[in-house]
């Protein structure tokens, strides 16, 4: 049995007490996590020294907000690029209208649906898994 697998690489970001995850590209193809679960096909096993909010993000892409143990996933068509301007980030305004640019604790980041060439593609698929 030949098992191909991939994960996006996750980005993340923090704003007080809210962690905002982001899954792009490239595809990671060798991880602890991806090793783990071709070994398992567990899941829970396999994110044990994880974070719940880092499981999500490989799992399923998108974008993850994490605050303390609440999760929401949010999926966005377009990419995101670092700058260095960026409103405040505030989750209610983010939800509202995701494509802007926000600052973060660590970092200022536009999303839009446009792609130009220092954007990076949000990945909203998260692991692939084939089994041949």
């Amino acid at each position: 049995m030949d098992i191909i697998s991939s994960t996006p690489t996750i980005i993340r970001l923090r704003k007080n007490n809210i962690n905002i995850l982001i899954s792009t590209y490239p595809l990671i193809t060798r991880s602890e996590f991806l090793e783990r679960l071709k070994k398992t096909f567990n899941i829970e096993e396999s994110c044990k020294d994880l974070s719940l909010a880092e499981c999500f993000a490989l799992l399923y892409g998108g974008v993850i907000i994490s605050i303390n143990s609440v999760l929401e996933r949010v999926e966005l068509e377009g990419c995101f690029k670092e700058s260095d301007k960026g409103e405040e980030f505030e989750l209610d305004k983010f939800l509202k209208n995701p494509y802007g640019c926000f600052s973060f604790d660590n970092g200022k980041i536009c999303f839009s649906k446009v792609k130009d060439e220092n954007c990076k593609i949000i990945d909203n698929i998260g692991l692939r898994f084939i089994i041949k």
